[in-house]
């Protein structure tokens, strides 16, 4: 059995996925995480634990996203894995959209004026994310051609909230049980994985006098 995890989105998701061929997806919930707050992750996670038996493997999101949500999913998944002395394996949470062997383009809103794209290709990044302005996004949109561009397009366009300049895109979170498979080729973390930041945290500074 594994257990996957993410919370890179306004969405977290938990999914007890069993490892055959074909993956079979045994529970998956999803709860909202509001500005990367959780708390329900762990209700979820003790639900889950209770029902799965024996974990073999963990898995957990990694981003990019939400700052605290990946902190808390990874740190989450991490706990789990060490307690149970099983393998853990961080998987970027955009490989979590989409249809399998689906290829779809990925943005997302990282604030203050950038962006983030990504193109997957047969469950993999063909283009691993970066950061962009908007301008560079819509060219980069323009340059799939029509396939991205309108609805019902041949690539689709996924982002995990609605973004104003792209009306054309389908808002779709980060799927756990997605995960778990995308999983089954990527080699255990030897630590914690490494989360997909992208950039700096933006701290706010304390006020003159406080």
């Amino acid at each position: 059995m594994i257990l996957a995890l993410d919370c890179a989105s306004s969405v977290g998701s938990v999914a007890l996925v069993r490892d055959t061929e074909p993956a079979e997806v045994v529970r998956s919930v999803t709860f909202a995480t509001p500005r990367g707050r959780g708390g329900t992750l762990f209700s979820v996670l003790e639900e889950m634990l209770q029902e799965a038996g024996e974990i073999r493997r963990v898995v957990a999101g990694t981003g990019p996203g939400s700052y605290n949500g990946i902190r808390a999913g990874l740190a989450a998944a991490w706990g789990i894995a060490t307690a149970r002395g099983v393998p853990l394996t961080g998987v970027s949470s955009l490989l979590g959209l989409g249809d399998a062997d689906e290829d779809y383009l990925a943005v997302g809103d990282a604030r203050r004026g950038q962006f983030y794209f990504a193109r997957v290709r047969q469950g993999h990044f063909e283009e691993v994310p970066g950061l962009y302005s908007e301008a560079e996004i819509l060219r980069k949109i323009a340059a799939e051609g029509p396939s991205a561009e309108s609805d019902g397009a041949k690539t689709r366009l996924y982002v995990p909230e609605p973004i104003a300049f792209l009306p054309q895109a389908v808002t779709e979170y980060p799927q756990a049980a997605r995960l778990a498979r995308r999983a089954s080729g990527i080699l255990p973390a030897q630590e914690l994985p490494e989360p997909l930041y992208l950039k700096p945290a933006y701290i706010t500074q304390a006020s003159k006098g406080r």
